[in-house]
């Protein structure tokens, strides 16, 4: 049976959501649905890869090719299969933890599906003008969500988070024009499947991938919040409503890794060996500058925006590490991490709601007063450090095994990371759930989860970090065989 239909699938499900809510349909409800819905092309499409390795979907009418030499493909293999797996599972719970009486709640939630959709797009594009223009589209509805929905300082986290951004995509552009224009023009293509299969067998010359690393680098690496292009993250996350931050950190920023992991290193490999000590430099700054700035967060909202940030280091570890099993380990911890900021987003949003504050010294007795919250930001803050049994740990030690030999003493830094990110988020667990009881919250009429339509995005969410810290061979199998052929000679 074809199923390459079930590919555009993906992609229409979301988009007739977004057209039924401006129509009239109840927002939450069918954002909530076609979210659900959208599981099950996803369902049949695993199936299809882990059967034959990949699928493909392509329009290329005659009378268009001639004039704008663009090609509508989209595929699916196995390194994108757990990309657009986390953007399924983590738009579905997204759409889970917003409750009714939203302000202005169509709009809301059109933008949701529409950064959900952005992120699908991106990573199932096989044409380099598309796998752009979707996350260039997903950043329009990021920017709406924090502006108008965000709290604090929304306006100027909106317009500094959608200013980076937007240069970091300008970069990327250039750096992307520049590898298909250093092509021979015969072998001129915007199919990265085409570019990479040329490239494997006639690689650019040594100064040429340097230029174009760098210029790789800057762009994915601004996206990706990779120091010094990270400023715009922190504060954009604890600006943005919980919904957008679980999107933006637990998918968005992947397309940045996603991006460096497809084309980037494939394509350019000297030139990433000649800037490996920048690399290394910078990761060892996201680890341990903004371990220490995560230290000084009493905002909870404010010290998940710099955790997040400061994982990315773990994730360019694995990244330069130049082994199998380093990538291996950065794309599991890529999925445990968006699973994990999700949640974590997610419960900073239900505390701020229930207690109407995210101050941790405010939050004293959470653990008494509500168990059920606590249980899902204990579980949250526990992945993020990397506990045993969860999917960023299966990650991490990947990354360490993998980077050893070559790169001693940056693990050794990484090492020093997650100590820092365990002392910031134990004791913020400790001061919210076993601290003094605040009267603050007392008063606010904080309440414990009730009933399984409050507590199953987070039940969702906590039982994939459970799968993959368990069993990380459904991420490692699939993606392995396209590992092997974008990087062994």
């Amino acid at each position: 049976m074809n199923m390459t239909w079930l590919l555009p699938a993906l992609l229409v499900i979301p988009l007739i959501g977004t057209g039924l809510i401006a129509l009239g349909a109840p927002a939450r409800k069918t954002a909530l649905f076609v979210s659900l819905l959208n599981l099950v092309p996803g369902f049949l499409l695993s199936g299809v890869v882990l059967r034959t390795g990949e699928i493909l979907f392509g329009l290329q009418p005659t009378q268009v090719r001639e004039v704008f030499p663009v090609q509508f493909t989209l595929g699916l293999d196995g390194l994108s299969l757990p990309m657009v797996w986390l953007t399924l599972a983590v738009t579905l719970a997204a759409m889970g933890v917003t409750r009714e009486g939203i302000k202005r709640e169509k709009e809301y939630f059109i933008c949701l599906l529409l950064v959900g959709l952005g992120g699908l797009g991106a990573f199932l594009s096989v044409d380099l003008f598309y796998f752009f223009s979707f996350h260039e589209v997903a950043l329009i509805p990021s920017f709406l969500l924090i502006g108008i929905w965000g709290q604090g300082d929304r306006t100027g986290a909106a317009w500094r988070m959608t200013l980076y951004l937007m240069f970091g995509s300008l970069v990327l552009l250039v750096g992307l024009i520049g590898l298909v224009m250093a092509v021979p023009e015969m072998a001129r293509t915007l199919d990265w499947r085409v570019l990479t299969g040329y490239l494997k067998t006639n690689p650019l010359a040594p100064g040429t991938q340097t230029a174009l690393a760098a210029l790789l680098l800057v762009g994915f690496g601004t996206l990706i919040s990779l120091f010094p292009f990270h400023s715009w993250a922190p504060g954009g996350y604890a600006s943005a409503p919980a919904p957008a931050a679980m999107l933006h950190a637990g998918v968005l920023k992947k397309f940045g890794l996603y991006g460096l992991i497809r084309l980037a290193l494939p394509l350019t490999p000297l030139g990433w060996k000649e800037i490996g000590w920048l690399i290394g430099l910078m990761l060892a700054a996201n680890l341990l500058y903004l371990g220490l700035a995560a230290l000084q967060q009493r905002d909870f909202r404010w010290l998940l925006g710099f955790s997040s940030v400061m994982h990315m280091g773990t994730v360019f570890l694995g990244l330069i590490g130049g082994t199998l099993l380093g990538l291996s380990g950065a794309v599991v911890l890529m999925v445990g991490h968006g699973l994990s900021a999700a949640l974590g987003f997610a419960m900073a949003g239900e505390i701020g709601q229930r207690a109407g504050t995210t101050w941790m010294q405010d939050l004293g007795g959470l653990g008494k007063k509500a168990p059920k919250l606590w249980f899902y930001l204990t579980v949250a803050a526990m992945a993020s450090i990397g506990l045993p049994g969860l999917a960023n740990f299966a990650g991490e030690i990947l990354i360490f095994f993998g980077s050893w030999s070559a790169h001693p003493l940056w693990v050794a830094v990484a090492a020093w990371g997650v100590v820092l990110s365990s002392i910031a988020m134990l004791r913020a667990v400790r001061s919210m759930a076993f601290g003094p009881t605040s009267k603050t919250v007392d008063a606010s009429g904080l309440t414990d989860f009730k009933g399984f339509s409050e507590t199953w995005p987070y039940a969702f969410l906590t039982f994939l970090l459970l799968v993959v810290g368990i069993v990380p061979g459904v991420v490692l199998g699939p993606i392995r065989p396209v590992l092997e052929r974008l990087f062994l000679p």
